[in-house]
């Protein structure tokens, strides 16, 4: 493949840390590199990896807020945590190639 996604080479497979995993339903494809992402989630983070990288650590990503993020927000109440939100973000980032959230929009929030 050929090209670049925001600075990131386009590449035909994915490659990133073993922390990213599959993901399961309706996910679109990457409208660069055509696959679908794997994700990783964890305590202060929610982001997504395709096949659009520099190298195992360098890579195009789509992100969301975080469980403890919103835990501490809100002072414990996680009842406006969305689980899916990633996956939400990602599916628009590939309709309209902007990323709807990133960590500039989240530290500006005081999110992470």
């Amino acid at each position: 493949m050929k090209g670049f996604n925001h600075g990131y080479r386009i590449n035909g497979f994915i490659f990133c840390i073993d922390a990213y995993e599959d993901v399961k339903g309706d996910w679109s494809k990457c409208p660069s590199c055509n696959l679908k992402p794997k994700s990783w989630v964890f305590d202060n983070g929610k982001q997504t990896a395709c096949g659009c990288w520099l190298n195992k650590y360098d890579h195009f990503s789509v992100k969301a807020e975080s469980i403890m993020s919103v835990y501490h927000r809100n002072n414990g109440d996680l009842s406006e945590y969305n689980s899916d939100q990633l996956r939400l973000n990602w599916n628009e980032y590939c309709a309209t190639m902007i990323s709807p959230c990133n960590h500039m929009d989240l530290h500006s929030e005081d999110k992470w």
